[in-house]
């Protein structure tokens, strides 16, 4: 009889870790409560790869390294959801002249038990293929959730072979199997916490994915011959042009939802070779109450950030790339500084939230109200504060000193790397750098990173290269720990993360450092600077969410690495 090794001594007899390091994991695992391997990945001592490539070694079991994008519907139909999950496997394959049905596991120690039951339930023969937790959780989610709706789409939609004409899909698209699929599919998204849902027509086929803290994923495929219809539903909704194909058009509807929760959704159609293209950005109109202490600002930045917004007058700015959350901190400066005691005006592009108590006013360029024609606008309206949506060009950044010089405080975003990236981007953009060292009072420079997931991360000692900014950090403390993603669970969809939340660099300008900006200093002059009166970088904030178990190292160096 075969004597099979513990999983520590196999990897250990591998020279794939060190005994220390396996005594290190034991200890860990004996706290958390997870299981080995998941410790030793977590730790950063082994890729999922090397432990199943020496568990197929031992066990005799092929290793499948590569998974399907997509498994068809009616392989998925051999096996109910149900038993999928239990025994954790998926069908992959269906090789009719052997019979033979192939199914890939994380179960090593339950191969047995998957060939019994499975070849009962489907009176095949079984191949079972290892595969590693994250291929097989990412395909478990994508395949069973999209046969699902799959089934749902092949009951809703009874479309004929040939392509419907243009007086037909407008007939449809007030029927209700094509409105149902589209509730169902608003609906999944709010329920996903989804910001972006795009749909997307190809040769064959049409595609829905969602934008989930960050990342695209597929969520079902439908049929083309259905898309235009579901297309004209959508245009319908926001008043669009159901006729007009061949132009871009911006739209946008609103739903209610449990509670009485209501969604903004802020339609973009794009023709595309093979239809029109549809995405819509979801918004939660609770959000437009969003507090500054919601915003994921530590306590420290938190207090710097609050001394920035009891200034009389003077430039503040939101600094970061496209998509790291700047206008939903705008959102929450102006619910800090608005009263009944202040005028408070905004010029948008677009007005994603509207906020009680502010004057709220859209860009439109094709009339010729740009950001700087309103920013003209308002110093006749005797404002208090105003907010513009993005610094973009010389004009724009001109008009928002002057603003900011003749007593007003003055809000604004703009795309930089840094905080301190923020002076040569305005000073590029030709704004005098004297005016800009009387204007400027403060930025704050900031990212998105996923927040991991309660349920399944794992805590582990913190690694080298987040040790020394902890230290730094907390110079009382002897021993320091990070938490990383587990394997993931059903809460996280298998990712292990769930949510979002900021880093920050709040800059606050003092004297030496408008010395620096009149003299055109370098951006690393200025950050020297900054971190020398008090400034704490993208990366520090970082640490210290990891250190809180708020976000993992990876994260962290993803957005924010410092050499």
């Amino acid at each position: 009889m075969r004597v099979y090794k513990r999983l520590g001594e196999l990897l250990l007899e591998r020279g794939f870790i060190t005994p220390g390091a396996l005594q290190q994991a034991v200890s860990i695992q004996q706290k958390v409560g997870k299981p080995l391997g998941e410790v030793l990945v977590g730790m950063g001592l082994i890729s999922w790869e090397d432990i199943y490539t020496a568990l197929s070694d031992q066990y005799g079991i092929e290793l499948m390294e590569e998974v399907p994008n997509l498994i068809p519907t009616e392989l998925l139909k051999m096996i109910p959801k149900s038993v999928a999950e239990r025994l954790r496997v998926i069908p992959v394959e269906y090789l009719p002249e052997e019979n033979t049905l192939v199914v890939i596991t994380t179960e090593v120690l339950k191969v047995p038990q998957i060939q019994k039951e499975i070849s009962f339930l489907t009176g095949h023969k079984v191949k079972v293929y290892l595969t590693t937790p994250p291929l097989f959780d990412n395909l478990f989610h994508s395949s069973y959730e999209e046969t699902t709706s799959s089934e749902i789409i092949e009951h809703t939609f009874e479309v004929e072979e040939e392509d419907l004409t243009e007086e037909e899909t407008e007939e449809s698209v007030e029927d209700t199997p094509i409105v149902k699929f589209i509730n169902s599919m608003l609906d999944n998204a709010i329920k996903s916490d989804a910001s972006d849902i795009h749909l997307e027509p190809y040769e064959k086929l049409a595609v829905a994915r969602f934008r989930v803290d960050g990342v695209l994923r597929k969520i079902l495929t439908y049929p083309k011959k259905a898309h235009n219809s579901v297309v004209s539903r959508i245009k319908v909704m926001c008043g669009l042009d159901i006729s007009e194909r061949r132009l871009p058009q911006d739209g946008k509807f609103f739903l209610r939802r449990g509670g009485g929760e209501q969604y903004d959704f802020r339609v973009s159609t794009m023709p595309t070779v093979h239809g029109e293209k549809i995405v819509m950005r979801i918004l939660k109109v609770s959000n437009a109450k969003k507090q500054l202490d919601e915003l994921g600002l530590s306590d420290y930045n938190f207090k710097r950030f609050e001394r920035l917004l009891k200034a009389p007058h003077g430039i503040i700015l939101i600094s970061g790339p496209t998509g790291s959350g700047k206008s939903t901190t705008l959102v929450g400066v102006l619910n800090e500084v608005t009263s009944e005691k202040v005028n408070v005006v905004t010029a948008e592009d677009p007005v994603e939230y509207t906020i009680d108590g502010v004057t709220q006013c859209q860009v439109n360029s094709e009339i010729g109200m740009t950001f700087a024609r309103y920013l003209r606008s308002f110093l006749r309206q005797d404002p208090d504060i105003i907010m513009v949506g993005e610094i973009r060009d010389r004009e724009t950044a001109q008009l928002a000193i002057e603003a900011s010089l003749t007593g007003h405080l003055v809000f604004s975003t703009i795309h930089t790397n840094s905080a301190a990236g923020a002076v040569s981007r305005l000073i590029n953009m030709g704004v005098d750098a004297y005016l800009l060292g009387a204007s400027l009072i403060g930025v704050v420079g900031q990212r998105l990173v996923r927040k991991l997931c309660d349920n399944c991360k794992v805590k582990i000692p913190l690694r080298d290269d987040g040790m020394k900014v902890a230290q730094k950090l907390f110079p009382d403390r002897k021993e320091f720990f990070e938490f990383v993603s587990g394997s993931g669970c059903t809460e996280c969809r298998g990712t292990g993360y769930r949510g979002r939340t900021a880093i920050h660099e709040v800059l606050i300008v003092d004297d030496n450092l408008r010395k620096l900006i009149v003299r055109n200093s370098s951006d690393f002059e200025i950050e020297r600077a900054a971190r020398e009166a008090g400034m704490m970088t993208l990366y520090e904030d970082g640490i210290l969410k990891v250190v809180e178990g708020i976000t993992s190292m990876e994260e962290v160096n993803r957005v924010a690495f410092e050499v």
